[in-house]
């Protein structure tokens, strides 16, 4: 397998879910910091958040200060709706109102004792105390029975009110509103947020406009400015519910638009003959579905809801309306995507660890989630870097060298020509805790509190101790003509 080499192609691969981004974050910092040159960014699952960033030098406001990683927590992200919430809260006020019966008898067992030594030192008043407390019952009688229903009754209401408006609202829409219990608005909006900051350019206005305006705000961004320095060209992986499978969507120079297209041959086309079975973001109309692909990576699946995007007509899925979430639900990472887009040697930035170790939550709902989220980060990175690798061999045994010292070969069934391409993986060795752990996690190992932030300085070191030190640090720098000419004819006085 071929060396590293800054010359060549370079793709960033940015897969995982949930927390992974901070890990994310701090591989880019250290890749920024040290220099590396990254041509094409792609990202899968949580992924397409920092392949935006990449994508137009925008960094400093993921991983550094104030940026959409800093201070992140799981209620930034993700809340119960409003109507949920005051629902557990009339239902809590019942429950409470029911066990406070319980609460007196526990404080009057408390407090038999103290009566025993009141009765010895004044006999008598604990029995005419008492007396008293006997008409009790028949006097909070009512209040009782009322504060008990009236939660229940408010309920109820609650139900009916919210159930007749959503049918008056959506009509048949009514059930995406119980797909899932969480709202994920707050992830939205920090998402938009941050994206603004980086696109808005001399925009006067601080606040985000619509989410289709701040696609197409960023997408010209990134064409006027692809090919200068920190602007890199972009692929982002989303799952397709209705097909499915990955749905890609590109922002690519036409030479890698071609190569990109033509390894999809056999998909689906559009009228406009786009990208098979992907969406072009240079396409009149796509530029505003950008912030929709984005936004599916703070979508975990069976966690957060779906992201319904209706496709504009003329292109990919004209008129239709699909599902999106998180890629880690689909198969792979996107090395393949990298590799059809031209890179020669691509770089896979993952938060799934080397050696798994029991997580420190394993019962409830959210630790179920938890641990398929991360079983299926895992599937997808090793099954694609084991993909890569095994193609790498077979065109190392049946390929002929090129002139750029390496190898490739031609299908004779598909004429397609597979390449020798490195893979470079940076991944840590081990992790506290889980994709949806984002308010961080004890470790069991060491009883420490690890939180995302110690996520993304432990990619940052993972990034220059896996990938810029062992790799980059060993590329011999180039000799300049001019100086070596001038230490040959150097003269010497004897």
């Amino acid at each position: 397998m071929r060396d590293y080499s800054p010359k060549r192609r370079t793709a960033l691969v940015l897969t995982g879910s949930g927390a992974s981004g901070a890990y994310h974050a701090g591989v880019m910092r250290a890749l920024d910091e040290s220099g590396v040159k990254v041509d094409l960014v792609v990202g899968s699952g949580v992924g397409t958040v920092a392949a935006a960033f990449a994508a137009v030098a925008g960094g400093g406001k993921l991983y550094g200060t104030g940026g959409f990683w800093d201070d992140a927590g799981w209620a930034s992200f993700y809340r119960f709706p409003p109507v949920l919430r005051v629902a557990l809260l009339l239902l809590a006020t019942a429950f409470g109102v029911f066990l406070f019966p319980v609460g007196l008898a526990l404080l009057a067992g408390l407090l038999f004792p103290l009566v025993l030594i009141v009765d010895v030192v004044a006999p008598g008043l604990p029995s005419r105390l008492i007396e008293g407390l006997w008409a009790a019952p028949a006097v909070l009688r009512a209040p009782y029975l009322a504060a008990l229903a009236v939660p229940v009754f408010a309920l109820s209401v609650l139900v009916v009110v919210y159930l007749l408006l959503g049918w008056l609202r959506s009509g048949r829409k009514l059930a995406e509103a119980f797909e899932t219990p969480l709202d994920a608005r707050p992830a939205r909006q920090r998402l938009s947020d941050a994206l603004w900051e980086v696109a808005r350019g001399s925009a006067i206005s601080a606040d985000p406009p619509s989410e289709s305006e701040l696609g197409q705000r960023f997408v010209a961004l990134l064409g006027e400015n692809l090919g200068q320095p920190g602007f890199r060209e972009l692929i982002l992986r989303v799952a397709d519910l209705e097909t499915g499978n990955v749905l890609p969507f590109v922002f690519l120079h036409d030479g890698a638009q071609a190569a990109f297209a033509a390894t999809r041959a056999h998909g689906s086309r559009s009228r406009l003959e786009g990208i098979p079975d992907a969406v072009d973001l240079r396409e009149p109309g796509h530029d505003s579905l950008l912030f929709d692909a984005v936004v599916t990576g703070l979508l975990p699946p069976l966690v957060a809801p779906v992201r319904r995007v209706s496709f504009p007509k003329g292109g990919i899925f004209a008129g239709e309306t699909h599902r999106l979430t998180d890629a880690t639900l689909a198969a792979g990472c996107g090395i393949s995507e990298a590799i059809a887009a031209g890179a020669e040697q691509v770089i896979v930035a993952s938060g799934s660890p080397h050696s798994a170790s029991t997580p420190p939550r394993r019962r409830g709902p959210r630790a179920a989630a938890d641990g398929v989220l991360a079983a299926l980060e895992r599937q997808a990175l090793e099954g694609d870097v084991r993909g890569a690798e095994r193609t790498s061999r077979m065109v190392e045994t049946l390929g002929h060298r090129m002139e750029d010292g390496g190898r490739a070969w031609q299908d004779p069934a598909t004429g397609r020509v597979y390449r020798d391409v490195p893979v470079y993986v940076i991944r840590p060795d081990h992790r506290a805790f889980g994709p949806l752990e984002l308010d961080g996690a004890q470790d069991p190992a060491t009883e420490v509190l690890e939180t995302p932030e110690d996520l993304l300085e432990q990619g940052y070191r993972d990034a220059y101790r896996m990938f810029v030190e062992p790799v980059v640090g060993a590329v011999p720098e180039p000799r300049r003509r001019g100086a070596s000419e001038a230490e040959e004819t150097h003269a010497v006085e004897l």
